[in-house]
């Protein structure tokens, strides 16, 4: 099978000829089903790349003066139906489900300096 550069290619001439996968492909390499396949698979990557969302955690400051009891290093086990607040350095973290465990971590360790 041909590399995905030339099959994104062959899409792009598809659609620019206006003509049905069967008229395009008639004395070529590749079958029409073949084509119509490439075409799904390629404009469904592309919606994927473009509705992706990023996961991001909530940080908020809270007062200075106020106590927060030093966290151990913190495991980062799934969260499931209830978030979970993590105070650490005068910062409240709320993680719930479906959390970056990278994000959280990086967040962490640095409140984790900072104290």
């Amino acid at each position: 099978m041909a590399d995905r550069a030339v099959w994104t290619k062959r899409v792009s001439e598809w659609r620019a000829s206006g003509l049905s996968s069967t008229e395009f492909c008639r004395g070529r390499d590749f079958t029409a089903g073949g084509l119509r396949n490439a075409a799904h698979h390629i404009e469904r990557e592309l919606r994927e790349r473009r509705t992706r969302k990023v996961r991001v955690a909530r940080v908020l400051r809270t007062s200075t003066a106020m106590e927060v009891a030093r966290l151990p290093a913190p495991t980062l086990a799934p969260v499931m139906d209830n978030p979970v607040v993590v105070e650490i350095g005068g910062a409240r973290i709320q993680v719930t489900r479906g959390f970056d465990h990278e994000t959280l971590a990086a967040v962490l360790s640095i409140l984790q300096e900072r104290a």
